[in-house]
């Protein structure tokens, strides 16, 4: 069990950064850890990821994984691997359990018991849609998560039995509690161990024990379960249907859960048919669902997850470990398949709920062949386990490069303007800033194809502006005109505030000069779609006091952004670099680096600290005071 996602998965280790990995890790640079120092690890530890916890367990992680090895994504999925080699040996353990906990097993013996879990196991561990997590190197959070939540179950079940033996068993449930506690510093997701639980004890438990205590377990659970559901309804759906909330998305709440059902039903068959093919990664282009008939699929969808939640109700005595099947695979998408504005789907959201497909397939065949020769079963499962090894090891040699990757996603979905974009960077970079080679010119044929796709996105124009002013040929009068569109139409994203960002600091260092008044318009239709927002402010006043030669402008922007974000460091330590060298300001420089300097108890801000100094020092040595240098492009 230890061995097997080693040998599968190794192979892959050469594919190197992709997607959500580029803001969480590449373009941040506080996780990386030099020296195992209190400092360097409270630096590490306090910024981030995003999400209520801030995720300290999967920060520390990738900190140590750079103390050991540096900024290697290689040595960053040999942890992923690990972990992953971890979790298949406690599913192992999990499914074990689970088949010698019910009741009346016709034929069952140690070895068919182990048989059937290592059967389990094996599968989930080196299922092909598992490469989208294991190799994904951001994905250690979820799967972390994981660790904690099968831990969890694991100390459950020990305890519920020492229970009804009425041993002591009080440490078991604290583990329990403190397994979920640990895959929370890897992952909200871990938030749901205790669903994943009463799953298990509805379904293959069944509140076992004595009269008493069976009565108290019941009460307990449905107390739970009841209060979860008033919080759901009364303060979770609330919060998420409030206006605003998917301004940022292109789809509204409804449509996102109305989508649900065809995307589990999609998730299903990837799962029952795996063929690397049909594993895409990107689905920005997805279909939305705008009514039960609109598509008609929908409806499709939806009464077969419908059937299948009233067939594991029905069978719940009879079978029990199909029905706990159904209720895992639900559970593992209850997060990110409800009211959250999450993306619609995303491969490695079966990592876990994975398993639960896998119990009702493996029950199923268990009982089929309940009167077959052990050796016979044997042989048939590992049939199945040498075929899910060649169709993995086929995804996995795809994921071992990064060009290979992104060719075949984007052959593989030709509408996604995301795999279209991927790829032309990917053939940006291989270009390696040579006008001349095919490379160049292909990546611009991929921007362009991504660009007229017509998704929210401004990615596409802003790569086809930056390369077209460092080549010097003419840009399609219809770009600027179409990025300024999707800043007009639409609030700022991450994606969208990044677009930005790079036209302006590519500007601003002087690296393509692209067009400044397009660009000055640009900003402006971005501030009056996002008045509120203070890292548009603080982008366009570092634009027009290195680019509009504006000093006055760009510092009244600036200004503007504190107060917008009065409590973020950032922003004043921007204007303090901006006005280091005007003595008419010097009293407000002085406020401004006292305040950062409180705010960087984690080392968030030393770099800003010491280009402040810097430029000083610069100005201390100049025989007047009385101009500002240009300050650098702000850091995001």
């Amino acid at each position: 069990m230890l061995l097997l996602p080693f040998a599968v998965f190794v192979p892959g280790l050469g594919g190197g950064f992709l997607f959500d990995d580029y803001p969480n890790l590449v373009s941040d640079p506080h996780w990386r850890l030099t020296a195992l120092t209190l400092d360097g690890l409270r630096e590490a530890l306090g910024n981030g990821f995003s999400g209520f916890g801030g995720r300290p367990l999967a920060l520390l992680s990738f900190a140590l994984d750079h103390l050991r090895a540096g900024p290697d994504p290689a040595a960053l999925k040999l942890t992923n691997i690990a972990l992953h080699a971890l979790n298949t040996v406690l599913v192992f353990l999990l499914v074990r359990t689970l088949v010698e906990l019910i009741p009346d097993r016709e034929g069952a013996t140690v070895t068919r018991d182990a048989l059937f879990a290592a059967a389990v196991a094996a599968v989930w561990s080196i299922h092909p849609l598992q490469v989208s997590t294991v190799l994904y190197i951001v994905q250690r959070m979820e799967i972390g998560a994981t660790t904690g939540i099968l831990l969890a179950c694991l100390a459950y079940l020990q305890g519920r039995r020492r229970q009804i033996d009425g041993q002591r068993s009080w440490t078991w449930f604290t583990g329990a509690v403190l397994a979920t506690l640990a895959g929370l510093g890897f992952k909200e997701s871990a938030i749901l161990a205790p669903v994943f639980i009463a799953a298990i004890e509805v379904c293959v438990l069944r509140f076992a024990g004595p009269a008493r205590l069976s009565r108290w377990l019941k009460l307990l659970f449905t107390a739970a379960a009841i209060t979860g559901c008033l919080a759901f309804a009364f303060v979770v759906v609330p919060h998420f249907s409030a206006p605003g909330r998917y301004a940022f998305r292109e789809f509204d709440l409804q449509q996102r859960l109305l989508t649900q059902g065809p995307v589990l039903v999609h998730y299903l068959s990837q799962i029952l048919l795996p063929i690397p093919d049909r594993l895409v990664f990107y689905y920005d282009n997805f279909p939305l669902s705008r009514g039960l008939l609109t598509p008609a699929l929908t409806l499709a969808a939806w009464t077969i997850l419908a059937a299948l939640a009233a067939l594991a109700l029905f069978c719940r005595t009879r079978y029990p470990l199909a029905s706990l099947g159904v209720a895992w695979f639900f559970v593992g998408h209850l997060l990110t398949s409800n009211v959250v504005p999450l993306e619609i789907a995303f491969e490695h959201r079966n990592y876990l709920a994975l398993m639960g497909v896998l119990l009702i397939v493996a029950d199923a065949g268990a009982r089929l062949m309940r009167r077959v020769h052990l050796d016979a079963r044997i042989t048939i499962v590992a049939v199945v386990v040498v075929a899910t090894i060649v169709l993995t090891t086929l995804q996995v040699k795809t994921w071992a490069e990064p060009m290979r990757l992104a060719t075949a996603l984007a052959s593989r979905n030709i509408d996604s303007p995301r795999a279209s974009y991927a790829l032309g960077r990917g053939l940006f970079e291989q270009s390696r800033d040579d006008m001349n080679s095919p490379s160049w010119s292909l990546a611009k044929q991929e921007f362009l194809h991504a660009a007229r796709l017509g998704a929210r996105s401004p990615l596409p124009e802003q790569a086809l502006i930056i390369m077209h002013a460092r080549d010097g040929t003419p840009l399609a009068d219809d770009i600027w005109p179409r990025l300024q569109r999707k800043f007009a139409e639409h609030v700022l994203t991450a994606e969208s505030e990044g677009a930005l960002w790079q036209l302006a600091n590519c500007r601003q260092l002087e690296q393509c000069p692209l067009d400044a008044q397009a660009l000055f318009e640009t900003f402006i239709v971005a501030l009056e779609r996002n008045p509120d927002s203070a890292r548009l402010h603080s982008m366009y006043a570092t634009f027009a006091y290195i680019v509009l030669q504006d000093p006055d402008l760009g510092i009244a922007m600036m200004r503007e952004a504190i107060a917008l974000a009065p409590t973020d460091a950032q922003f004043k330590a921007n204007l303090a670099r901006m006005i280091v060298c005007l003595p008419e300001h010097e009293d407000e420089w002085e406020r401004l680096v006292s305040t950062v300097r409180l705010a960087n108890r984690r080392g968030t801000y030393a770099e800003d600290l010491q280009e402040i100094e810097r430029g000083y020092d610069n100005c201390a040595a100049q025989p007047t005071r009385s101009q500002a240098p240009q300050p650098p492009p702000e850091r995001r």
